[in-house]
């Protein structure tokens, strides 16, 4: 029923879709077997709802713990975030749609980019949340966007104090925006830009920052 109504809703309209899939409680790169088997079914789940509706982009967390701080878990995780990743993406390139990784709780890109490195697939690529990196990561934005290189292709654009998550509107927080957009804007390939804010204010207060340019 909520797929028909967005389905009725999005009659007629013709810009670019995007989604983002199941994340609470879901582990890809979990040593349990059944979590991941549970995870790997949402997410196809999540596939055909996005081939229903007609979208480009979903969005998934890679959801890697930085305080699990056994030397085995980073190489682990890493093995079965291949395994896990491979044949999601080949469904994908079946219904025409690209799978994205975000980071979250990951304190650097390098973490990210190793799984996109070893899957060379144009239909799994890197969401880069601009909020998440300030709030869990050490590396300037900047970093984050070079370790990337070409695999970023998408953002989520929303602002904090640097405390919590709050996705605060582009002029509120620690992230210097029309420094980060003029760095985006200056790719070879600009990724698309999402603001991914709570309210309508929120968006309105934003809106004048993509005018900026230089």
């Amino acid at each position: 029923g909520l797929l028909d109504q967005y389905q009725q809703a999005l009659t007629g309209f013709t810009g670019m879709l995007s989604m983002h899939g199941a994340y609470i409680d879901l582990a890809s790169g979990s040593p349990d077997m059944r979590l991941v088997a549970l995870t790997r079914e949402r997410y196809l789940h999540n596939l055909e709802i996005g081939r229903e509706l007609g979208v480009k982009y979903i969005d998934f967390h890679a959801n890697y713990l930085p305080l699990v701080d056994h030397p085995n878990y980073l190489p682990g995780w890493m093995e079965r975030q291949v395994t896990f990743w491979a044949p999601l993406a080949e469904q994908a390139e079946k219904y025409g749609i690209v799978l994205l990784l975000e980071n979250m709780w990951e304190p650097d890109p390098t973490i990210i980019n190793r799984i996109l490195e070893r899957i060379p697939s144009p239909y799994l690529k890197a969401c880069l949340d601009v909020g998440h990196a300030a709030l869990y990561s050490r590396l300037p934005l900047s970093a984050w966007i070079k370790t990337l290189g070409e695999n970023l292709v998408y953002t989520h654009l929303h602002n904090n104090h640097g405390d919590t998550d709050v996705h605060l509107a582009f002029g509120d927080g620690v992230i210097d925006f029309p420094e980060l957009l003029n760095t985006l804007r200056a790719l070879p390939k600009p990724p698309i830009f999402g603001l991914e804010l709570p309210t309508l204010e929120s968006i309105k207060a934003s809106l004048p920052y993509l005018q900026l340019v230089g």
